[in-house]
């Protein structure tokens, strides 16, 4: 027998006996009633019942820290708006994110807001600035509570930067 013909017959051999191997792990699978509960059942009804459980669950005055590299007036406005609403709670602003995500893990805050050093820069230009959200997912009341106040702020100042960059109407 040839070499190659050889390595060609163990080349099938192998990937005959994965098939195999493969073939009777699903039979064991299929066949075991608490395996498909696990993994079809509960994927499905879990986050039903979380978000039925949660669903009128706010979270009022969750802690975030913001990391401000922009340190300009839109920046500034952002926060104090995401400051006023009522799910967030800004408790501390600091300049780089070590000392954010130092404030993290020592759980002073569940939530961090990132500014970049072009966001005014950007948002003055009519281009798109990015805010970089990092919320603890220990506890999704978190998540949802950064989620909601910092979408609102983004788009009501979009809003009002809008309105400021639109072309005066010629009618």
């Amino acid at each position: 027998m040839a070499a190659k013909d050889r390595l060609d017959y163990i080349i099938k051999e192998g990937f005959r006996d994965i098939f195999y191997v493969w073939r009777q792990e699903m039979k064991n699978v299929f066949s075991d009633k608490g395996v498909i509960i696990f993994f079809c059942l509960v994927p499905l009804v879990y986050p039903v019942l979380y978000s039925f459980i949660y669903n009128n669950e706010m979270m009022r005055d969750a802690k975030m820290v913001v990391v401000d590299q922009s340190d300009s007036f839109l920046s500034r406005e952002f926060i104090r708006k995401v400051d006023g609403t009522t799910d967030v709670r800004i408790v501390g602003v600091v300049g780089d994110m070590e000392s954010g995500r130092r404030m993290m893990d020592e759980k002073k805050a569940y939530g961090l807001l990132y500014f970049p050093a072009d966001f005014s820069k950007n948002l003055n230009t009519g281009r798109q600035a990015t805010v970089g959200l990092y919320t603890d997912m220990s506890a999704l009341l978190f998540h949802k509570a950064f989620l909601l106040s910092t979408t609102e702020v983004s788009l009501d100042i979009g809003k009002e930067l809008q309105s400021r960059f639109r072309p005066a109407s010629t009618e």
